[in-house]
């Protein structure tokens, strides 16, 4: 299945994943497989329980700029791509 978008979220998700807020959040999921956060297919959009821990966690951390509800997981799941590479 396709996932529709505006182009804004993936800016935003590019911008989350440059916070030090997320990459501490990621660094801290450990060895955790980032194929459990996300749904199973092609776009390996984020649960939404992970969606809605990410954004708790990242508030209780003092984060101000989430952007959509599935930014900061999004970011997150950059991060551990990147530095999977």
């Amino acid at each position: 299945m396709a996932t529709i978008r505006a182009a804004h979220y993936g800016e935003t998700e590019q911008r989350l994943a440059h916070d030090p807020i997320v990459q501490a959040m990621a660094q801290d999921l450990g060895n955790v497989n980032p194929a459990a956060l996300v749904h199973d297919g092609e776009d390996e959009t984020p649960r939404f329980e992970f969606m809605l821990a990410a954004n708790d966690e990242y508030r209780k951390r003092g984060g101000t700029d989430g952007g959509h509800i599935g930014a900061v997981a999004s970011a997150i799941l950059i991060v551990l791509k990147e530095r999977a590479a």
